[in-house]
């Protein structure tokens, strides 16, 4: 039975977190976290670790990116974890990491290892970015 409530648990939070990120929401997107949750982003070498600061970090690539959109191209759950692919699609109109706007639309590939605690927050994320695509598509390699 916990298998099954699990499975639900983390269903529901990834259909909130690509609602928050497709709506822009960088509340919503935090909201799915426990208050402790870190998020590693391996193609960066950055650890985001807080509710408050992974919802710093979804606003302000929301604000570089805002007509950002997520969708996923597949998730497999297994137990308390699941791991998702996923296409960004989205144009460089706003500041974002120090890099000034481009103009330029990107679309690049990732994707997701979650961890969730009991009540279905997620308490570890690793993402695994194509950065060098982005780059290419922002026309900065």
């Amino acid at each position: 039975m916990w298998h099954m409530d699990m499975r639900e648990r983390i269903q529901r939070a990834n259909i909130a977190s690509y609602a928050a990120w497709n709506s822009h929401d960088a509340d919503g997107v935090a909201a799915i976290f426990a208050p402790d949750a870190e998020i590693i982003d391996i193609t960066s070498g950055i650890t985001t670790c807080g509710r408050e600061a992974i919802r710093a970090v979804a606003a302000n690539r929301l604000a570089g990116f805002p007509d950002f959109s997520l969708e996923r191209r597949m998730m497999l759950i297994d137990g308390n974890t699941n791991s998702d692919q996923w296409i960004m699609r989205a144009t460089h109109t706003g500041e974002y990491m120090g890099l000034e706007p481009t103009g330029r639309a990107v679309e690049i590939c990732g994707a997701t290892f979650s961890e969730f605690n009991d009540h279905g927050l997620v308490v570890r994320d690793t993402h695994y970015i194509d950065v060098p695509a982005m780059l290419r598509q922002l026309g900065l390699d």
